[in-house]
């Protein structure tokens, strides 16, 4: 049972280490994104994101990354913007926006940082989301 779980957690740590690749000397992997956990923009000014891989099922725990978010209206008016740093997975906005249509997430560098060894990891451009509220 102890080899067969072992087994296990070795295939899923190998499976979610493909997507990086070591390319002159640095780590890439394009295959990351936003995704929206909860948003609760329209009733509290609050939203919850991670990144995780391009099939969007699961967060990556141990990466983050620094990002700029917009709010706009239904008539691309800005309605508020700032930043955060991406080590917590909420984001509180100073107040509701019950006008709000959707929102757009753009981190600042074209790399995440894995938490756990501090090394970058690149993509061929920084992580961008345009989220339309329901």
């Amino acid at each position: 049972m102890r080899l067969t779980l072992s087994v296990l957690c070795i295939s899923f740590l190998s499976f979610n280490l493909s997507a990086q690749e070591l390319v002159d000397g640095r780590w890439v992997d394009n295959s990351l994104q936003f995704k929206v956990l909860e948003q609760l923009v329209i009733s509290k000014g609050e939203i919850y994101i991670c990144l995780s891989d391009s099939s969007g099922e699961v967060c990556i725990e141990n990466l983050v990354s620094g990002f700029e978010l917009k709010v706009y209206d239904a008539k691309d008016k800005l309605l508020w913007e700032g930043i955060a740093s991406g080590r917590r997975k909420g984001v509180k906005l100073p107040q509701a926006f019950p006008q709000a249509r959707y929102f757009t997430l753009k981190a600042f560098k074209p790399w995440v940082v894995n938490k756990s060894t501090g090394n970058k990891i690149h993509q061929a451009k920084a992580l961008q989301l345009k989220y339309t509220l329901p």
